[in-house]
């Protein structure tokens, strides 16, 4: 596969992986909570009680702190949970004066960047630092996305030709789901030889099970005959030979025909389970070519009653799905006046009474769109340049309409994250008395937990006092780097061991307070009492704990692996 080039890749290739962990420090002034950011009064004496500021519930979260920071925070509770992300970076266009502001450890990096110079129409290397900038949040952001996850990335003609070959090279060729146009500005701008009407959204999946249903397809190309009881007829064999066998395996299975019966359409019935003298049939293109259904075996089961099969004229049988007018799949150019930049500015000032601190914001429905056609009604998305929080608005919205359970997480660097980011979503909660639509005069309700980033959790930190991090962000960190594991909600003390996290074969033991004094008590240890009851529970266990009052051959006969504190911190792969 071709990769792209560029000046200082070398120097941010790996850099995703040097970023320390922070942990989430909630702001409870800032937000609308659900759900109570304290411990419980009976919690284990391993939880301070008067922590409420550090804990961080699984709930719509707002971070006002470094993206590329605030998403290497979010690796230990939702590695692998997102469902979808949408981003809306810099366009590059040499007119917003950026700043590339990475602390990359190479002295080479830092003096061709000159630390926080803008990046401008003078700056003749804007493009190498722009996927300089890109390239580390866009690993960090696949590793939190879910193996179904789709990512939708918003940007114009100034880098869309990079973002594609660098989105090939972190979520590979194969990733590509589709190329959607959106006519954004009418009007049109950069007047030359043709207007710039439309900008457009790049959509990627992170594995073989992500698909988009209703993005890009020709329905001019799809198989389809009216008068069948009110409803149409559209071949579920994806015709594109891109997809394949070889690259959506998930997506290659049989279908099993009942040829001796057929309905009042001529209509012959199907399933997916092996059943005696129906014929099997599987998605093999005329050529031979072994293409795949554009459904999963999982979503056929649960609308086998749409899917039926027709034989064709040369001996063949096409498996059809069964729809009506009203679901109609969208186009890959998005044109509707609903898209357009222009309604996302006409919301924001209404909701912010006139501000307009904040330039071409998106339009809320087209975030809406692409949310519907990149997950279900329960699902987390992920926004890490927030702006002025469309997306959290079109989360909550999408819940108020179909009473879905969707979550947002939004990251904004910017000083504005409050005043304007986190108001916007204060407001459409809780209702803007002047707004036109009635649901948001009444609020859509829902809530969310207001954050910034602590002092990342090192060793020296730890050994010196200086910085101990709360109890549960220390467990769902020490978790990750084990065993790549994300702990949705709040971790805590289920003993007086610590164990605070289990699977079907190990479970994971803390001993720790965040109190230097006690770190270097007797309580911090270890004992042989402890390691007998905790081996009694009959699975691997990993202990972490500042020292030991027991030896290494017992704990070996014991099957208990002993993580030293602070120095394994960053130790991974102890499974």
């Amino acid at each position: 596969m071709p990769t792209l080039e560029f000046k200082g890749k070398q120097h941010i290739y790996a850099h995703h992986l040097t970023v320390p962990f922070r942990p989430l420090v909630a702001n409870p002034g800032k937000g609308i909570t659900t759900k109570s950011l304290c411990p419980s009064p009976d919690s284990p004496s391993g939880v301070e009680k008067n922590a409420c500021s550090n804990f961080v519930s699984d709930d719509n979260l707002i971070i006002h702190g470094d993206n590329l920071h605030a998403l290497k925070a979010l690796l230990p509770r939702y590695a692998g949970r997102v469902k979808c992300i949408y981003i809306d970076p810099p366009y590059n266009t040499g007119n917003e004066g950026w700043h590339y502001s990475d602390k990359v450890s190479s002295p080479l990096m830092r003096v061709w960047v000159q630390d926080n110079k803008p990046v401008d129409n003078e700056d003749l290397e804007r493009h190498d630092k722009w996927l300089c900038m890109m390239w580390p949040r866009l690993h960090l952001l696949k590793e939190l996305l879910s193996d179904d996850g789709v990512i939708f990335v918003s940007i114009d003609d100034n880098e869309q030709h990079h973002l594609r070959m660098l989105m090939d090279e972190v979520f590979g060729e194969n990733g590509f789901i589709a190329s959607i146009a959106v006519k954004s500005n009418p009007g049109g701008r950069d007047y030359g030889g043709i207007a710039k009407t439309h900008d457009y959204v790049l959509a990627y999946g992170n594995g073989a099970d992500s698909t988009l249903e209703m993005i890009g397809v020709d329905e001019s190309s799809l198989p389809m005959r009216d008068d069948f009881g009110g409803f149409e007829l559209r071949e579920l064999r994806n015709r594109n030979i891109r997809f394949n066998s070889e690259n959506r395996p998930n997506l290659y299975y049989p279908f099993y025909v009942n040829l001796a019966a057929t309905d009042n359409n001529g209509l012959n019935p199907v399933s997916v389970e092996p059943k005696e003298g129906w014929a099997e049939v599987y998605p093999i293109e005329s050529r031979g070519v072994k293409t795949v259904w554009r459904w999963q075996k999982s979503t056929v089961a649960g609308n086998i009653h749409n899917v039926v099969a027709r034989p064709n004229r040369n001996g063949g049988i096409h498996i059809m799905e069964k729809f009506r007018r009203s679901g109609k799949r969208e186009r890959s150019i998005l044109d509707a006046t609903e898209y357009r930049n222009e309604q996302g500015t006409v919301v924001l000032k209404a909701l912010l009474e006139g501000n307009t601190a904040f330039d071409y914001p998106k339009s809320t429905d087209l975030v809406k769109k692409l949310i519907e056609l990149g997950t279900n009604s329960d699902a987390i998305i992920l926004d890490s340049f927030a702006g002025s929080g469309t997306t959290a608005h079109a989360v909550l919205s999408l819940n108020k309409e179909d009473g879905g359970n969707r979550k947002f997480i939004l990251v904004e660097c910017e000083d504005y994250a409050d005043t304007i980011t986190a108001e916007r979503v204060r407001r459409v909660i809780n209702g803007v008395p002047g707004a036109r639509d009635k649901t948001l005069q009444a609020g859509l309700g829902g809530g969310f937990t207001y954050c910034t980033l602590g002092d990342p959790i090192d060793p020296e930190g730890m050994l010196t006092g200086e910085n101990l991090p709360e109890w549960s962000a220390l467990a769902a960190y020490l978790l990750h780097t084990a065993s790549g594991l994300a702990a949705a909600g709040e971790l805590t003390p289920q003993d007086d061991n610590g164990l605070f996290y289990e699977t079907d074969t190990a479970a994971y033991y803390l001993l720790y307070q965040p109190e230097i004094e006690w770190l270097r008590s007797p309580a911090a240890v270890l004992t042989a009492e402890q390691a007998q009851a905790i081996q009694g529970r009959g699975k691997k266990a990993y202990v972490f704990a500042a020292d030991k009052y027991i030896g290494q051959r017992t704990l070996t006969d014991l099957n208990i692996t002993f993580c030293q504190l602070p120095y394994e911190l960053h130790r991974r792969g102890w499974q």
